[in-house]
């Protein structure tokens, strides 16, 4: 709960949480009559070079304490880790402030972010109350902020969702009950799957009883410009089918509907800005369970575009829903560009952690963007290696394209180039594999907590929105 207020009068909570970066700020506390001894301690610290935190008793005053982070910090991500080692372990209650209207911001965030916790399912809730002390002008500026956050958060909580309350119908009828402002969204149902030949995608789902669903979200603004096609998976629920996943891995499988879940919040991030660019976005939603009508290890399965696909592993599923999904965006829409998102394997993980995601391209302009964007903020990207090598181990010797190769190990640039083979108007393509930076399980930093981050809303949607 954020509440802005404008004079010192207005405070209502005991601590106060301050961030300086020079002396000079201290005036921004002139109304606490902070004591001659708290003044030197905290001007020689900031003489020190060495960002730290520092704590006052404020026993003349109707506050509690006094937290003042002073920084010696260069860059915006050094700041917001410098912030992280402390802001979450202060009390709930707090009124934060400082006389740049960036590090307020920076702090808005990380109060949000890094304090995150998922409690709907909670009886007993732990309500975090945050005041901010700032002029007028400025509110405007951490309101749109917060939207942000907002944003985020609501891709966390979906992220969270039992799956069991979070089907594909259910996310769907979500998605389609929200007031866009210059989006259009547009359901594909099970029957209409079928019409339209959406076969990989009604593959994926046999036979659960929750039914799949294709959503589209169309931002148009100008059929005459080019438009750039979003493409990610939303498995409600992955067990892997007939190669079931070993038991320490599925409870984690309610997240295999992250993807879906950020681009949706991306879109809705993206809406509120109007952005003058032709962007398409198609979450492709199933849920799959052991069934003995789910496809096995050998059979062929044709995908929307009549190319033929030999199924070697059956929990390799995610690859479909994204071919079908990435075909059909190209046909209808005309794309020219296109971008998707999935883990595609655990490589990923063991290369890099959970503080990083992988890229594959085509789109070198995409590459360049994201790796720019890196070398300042929280949100990491690395660029990995392809060759037609892996174009070349897609291919099946009975069908046309295969879903596993057992002999490649470079498992996220074997499976970009799978998706490549549906492309159907040459687009420029970027893949993004955030595993496992979307459910950071270990190793939390920074505007991530544990478990699901939200990663990718934020840089995706200052990518397109600035691009």
């Amino acid at each position: 709960m954020i509440k802005y207020v404008h004079q010192a009068k207005d405070i209502s909570y005991d601590n106060i949480v301050l961030f300086i970066s020079s002396q000079k700020e201290l005036s921004h506390v002139d109304f606490l009559k902070l004591d001659t001894n708290i003044l030197k301690d905290i001007k020689k610290h900031s003489v020190s070079k060495k960002s730290c935190l520092q704590e006052y008793f404020l026993w003349w005053t109707k506050y509690k304490k006094l937290y003042v982070f002073i920084s010696a910090e260069k860059t915006e991500e050094a700041k917001v880790n410098f912030l992280w080692k402390h802001l979450p372990k202060l009390p709930d209650n707090l009124c934060i402030t400082s006389q740049d209207i960036a590090d307020l911001q920076m702090m808005l965030e990380l109060c949000e972010l890094s304090r995150y916790k998922f409690q709907n399912y909670k009886t007993k809730k732990i309500i975090r109350k945050t005041q901010v002390l700032c002029n007028t002008v400025d509110k405007k500026w951490l309101q749109e902020t917060m939207k942000t956050v907002e944003n985020i958060c609501l891709a966390r909580d979906l992220g969270e969702t039992p799956a069991a309350d979070l089907t594909p119908e259910i996310f769907a009828d979500i998605v389609k009950k929200t007031k866009f402002k210059n989006i259009k969204v547009k359901v594909l149902k099970y029957k209409d799957i079928q019409k339209k030949w959406l076969w990989l995608i009604e593959w994926v789902w046999k036979w659960s009883d929750n039914k799949p669903c294709m959503v589209i979200l169309e931002h148009i603004v100008d059929k005459k410009k080019p438009v750039s096609g979003i493409v990610w998976k939303w498995v409600t629920f992955d067990t892997g089918w007939n190669q079931i996943k070993p038991g320490d891995f599925m409870y984690d499988m309610k997240g295999d509907m992250w993807w879906a879940a950020v681009t949706f919040a991306l879109m809705k991030e993206l809406d509120r800005h109007n952005i003058d660019k032709n962007i398409v976005a198609c979450l492709s939603l199933a849920e799959n369970v052991v069934s003995s009508n789910a496809y096995k290890p050998s059979d062929i399965l044709t995908g929307y575009t009549g190319k033929t696909v030999e199924i070697i592993h059956t929990d390799a599923e995610w690859r479909l829903v994204l071919a079908d999904g990435i075909a059909y965006l190209g046909k209808k829409y005309k794309t020219d560009r296109m971008m998707t998102i999935a883990t595609l394997t655990w490589a990923v993980m063991v290369a890099l952690g959970f503080r990083y995601a992988w890229i594959m391209w085509t789109d070198r302009q995409m590459l360049d963007t994201l790796l720019d964007y890196s070398k300042e903020n929280t949100e990491k990207y690395v660029e990995l290696p392809f060759g037609e090598h892996f174009m070349e181990k897609t291919k099946s010797e009975i069908a046309d394209f295969k879903n596993l190769d057992r002999g490649v190990y470079a498992g996220s640039s074997m499976w970009w180039a799978f998706l490549s083979n549906f492309l159907v108007n040459n687009e420029k393509y970027t893949h993004i594999d955030i595993a496992w930076a979307y459910i950071n399980e270990w190793d939390p930093y920074g505007k991530m907590p544990k478990w699901m981050t939200g990663f990718w809303v934020e840089s995706l949607s200052e990518i397109f929105k600035n691009s």
